[in-house]
């Protein structure tokens, strides 16, 4: 299963609205700074801090694991790794913890959905199946 998401382009509400947002933080960085460079600075870490959401991700799911890549490189983590999932709206994060835990997203995967939610979540819970119960958290 392989499949393109782009959060940016998927939404384009939401993107216009967070555009605006990050641009009003830029402007309000300029004025309390007193130099545009403040701005531009405070506008290029919101949206480095955002790049998932900007910028398109490549996912690969095969019977050995999932795979994101990305203009920042490739991420992996193969099936025995995968302890517990949080599925959302958006995407399913796959965690290596099988409680929950603050960790999982900096430990974890995070996959998302590019209108293929449910394909991703059966292709995920089939690959987790034989763990049993337990496997699944609300996000």
């Amino acid at each position: 299963m392989e499949w393109v998401s782009h959060p940016a382009r998927e939404r384009p509400w939401s993107t216009v609205l967070l555009l605006l947002i990050m641009i009003l933080a830029a402007v309000a960085a300029t004025a309390v700074g007193g130099n545009p460079w403040w701005g531009i600075l405070g506008f290029l870490l919101l949206f480095a801090s955002l790049w998932s959401y900007f910028l398109p991700c490549r996912y690969i799911m095969d019977d050995r694991g999932v795979r994101k890549r990305s203009l920042f490189g490739e991420e992996k983590m193969t099936w025995d790794r995968v302890r517990s999932i949080v599925p959302d709206r958006y995407g399913v994060l796959l965690s290596p913890f099988p409680e929950p835990s603050r960790l999982a997203k900096f430990r974890g995967l995070s996959v998302q959905f590019s209108g293929n939610g449910r394909e991703v979540l059966e292709f995920v819970r089939d690959r987790m199946g034989s763990r049993g119960p337990g496997t699944e958290r609300q996000g």
